[in-house]
């Protein structure tokens, strides 16, 4: 259970990059040049794909231990 609360924090930590991306904003200098912190952008992808794939995977596995528990009781 304590792992699938660390894919499920992954998650969250990508959705608030997501967040504080929109939140800090981008802004033109002077010169023309933008501003903006689009590292969070693949930084929150990563961490968020990272998280549901492993909880996708934690489900699968989870659902095929239950199944097989099952199947071995009806025998």
């Amino acid at each position: 259970m304590k792992i699938g609360l660390f894919f499920f924090s992954l998650v969250l930590l990508g959705a608030g990059c997501g967040v504080a991306f929109n939140l800090i904003g981008s802004t033109v200098d002077a010169d023309g040049f933008l501003h903006e912190p689009f590292f969070l952008v693949p930084i929150g992808y990563l961490l968020g794909i990272s998280g549901l794939g492993g909880l996708a995977v934690l489900a699968v596995w989870h659902g095929g231990r239950h199944l097989a528990r099952r199947w071995a009781g009806a025998r």
